[in-house]
């Protein structure tokens, strides 16, 4: 939450070894990053300014690494035996920023013909670096031109989601400038959103923290500024509320979100 600290982003799959949401460097050493433990994933101290949210391999969540070819139509496997519902591509060893996809693009009408960066406070665009086509429960597909992160003989790690029932959601919603109820299924701990229509910061919230009817603190991904507070609204037990706030409910703005118990 500290002013000039990146958002680092690590794997057991990438060993040693850190990429950051706020920028297009390449993958960075990070010894301390030992993930020896069911438990922890760091050694050494971090400070108490510092949190992070961590995800199991498992049913809603996958890691994977690949090499491009700089072909089209690159088919990556992954092993979520469920169809992603968001993706997040990152190279490790060349300067480029984070591609990443979602299912509630464009408003859920063919939103993998679209992707937006992480790094970035940018609109989603329209572009064929997911080849426009929807990913599967075993595979995605990424282009070997512009945006498509498969260039030949780059390595690249990708996160990926799906929808959890009761568990975790990948959805959209349009803003209204008032206050509306966000239905997920779940009372949700961790919110991720952003705008997709317009420029708007990749914004983070949680219980942790504080996001609780008031006052909620936040920290944008695509900045290492220091955490903010708004009031956006409250989780409740079917999902989360939300205020008229610019942030999350700019009346007919398109959000993306994504949203864990």
């Amino acid at each position: 939450a500290q002013s000039g600290v990146g958002r680092y982003v690590a794997s057991r799959l990438m060993g040693p070894r850190e990429v950051l949401t706020n920028t297009t460097q390449v993958e960075g050493a990070a010894s301390n990053n030992t993930f020896d433990s069911m438990y922890g994933w760091r050694k050494g101290g971090s400070g108490s300014d510092f949190t992070s949210w961590m995800w199991k391999r498992h049913a809603g969540f996958d890691v994977i690494t690949y090499t491009g070819n700089g072909l089209a139509n690159h088919d990556i496997p992954h092993s979520l035996n469920q169809v992603p519902d968001m993706i997040w591509i990152k190279p490790r060893d060349e300067v480029l920023g984070w591609m990443c996809g979602h299912s509630g693009l464009n408003g859920g009408v063919n939103p993998w013909d679209w992707y937006f960066y992480l790094n970035y406070p940018w609109a989603s665009t329209d572009s064929p670096s997911w080849n426009d086509q929807a990913p599967t429960s075993t595979h995605f597909s990424v282009n070997g031109t512009g945006h498509g992160h498969n260039n030949n003989g780059q390595d690249y790690v990708a996160f990926l989601w799906s929808n959890v029932t009761g568990i975790s959601k990948a959805g959209y919603y349009t803003g209204n400038g008032s206050t509306q109820t966000i239905t997920t299924g779940f009372q949700p701990r961790f919110l991720w959103l952003m705008k997709d229509d317009g420029s708007g910061g990749r914004y983070v919230f949680d219980t942790f923290r504080g996001w609780t009817s008031g006052n909620d603190y936040y920290v944008q991904l695509e900045t290492t500024d220091a955490q903010g507070n708004a009031d956006i609204g409250a989780p409740i037990s079917t999902g989360f509320t939300l205020t008229s706030n610019a942030i999350s409910n700019a009346n007919t703005s398109k959000y993306i979100y994504y949203a864990h118990a």
